[in-house]
């Protein structure tokens, strides 16, 4: 299949996104196997929020050959956010799907001015050197989390894995 034999008006990567997705899902034997550690991702402008007559909170994205609109769950701690975003006082960003046992979820991050008089604003930045870095606005200490550990523990697991594969082990309950 190829984008050429779908005839629908939404954009080529995302058809040829989905196409791979749904490939990579299928085996050889017709069966169907999601993997849960694959979302599907969509960027801000190919998808949308809203709200249904009743008040129910729906997040729309394209599939293969159109549109879905599938209820949201919105927790108490992010409605305020989800609200904003809905009102269009708040920008979207990706919306990723996944799905985790039988239940499905949907992540996404918005962006919106808040007042935060009384707080003290921080930056925080993830790296590799250093796994993360936080300095507080008007203040002359900052923290440095070292990555030396995580990359020493991945670098160790990676070379198991490794010796293992080279062993022709299929199989192995590895405890940490």
């Amino acid at each position: 299949m190829t984008t050429a034999s779908i005839d629908n008006d939404l954009y080529s990567a995302i058809q040829n996104q989905a196409i791979r997705e749904a490939k990579s899902d299928h085996n050889k034997d017709g069966e169907v196997r999601y993997r849960e550690s694959q979302p599907f991702a969509v960027n801000n402008q190919n998808w949308e929020i809203d709200t249904t007559e009743n008040g129910t909170v729906v997040v729309g994205f394209p599939c293969v050959s159109h549109w879905w609109y599938p209820p949201i769950e919105v927790y108490d701690d992010i409605a305020d956010p989800v609200d904003r975003l809905v009102e269009g006082n708040a920008d979207k960003t990706r919306l990723q799907v996944y799905r985790r046992g039988d239940d499905w979820y949907c992540t996404f991050n918005i962006e919106y001015d808040a007042d935060t008089s009384g707080e003290t604003p921080i930056g925080v930045d993830i790296g590799e050197r250093h796994i993360l870095a936080v300095t507080a606005y008007g203040e002359d200490e900052s923290m440095l989390v070292s990555g030396g550990e995580a990359k020493y523990v991945r670098r160790k697991y990676r070379s198991l894995r490794d010796s293992l594969s080279e062993a022709g082990v299929r199989f192995a309950h590895v405890t940490v």
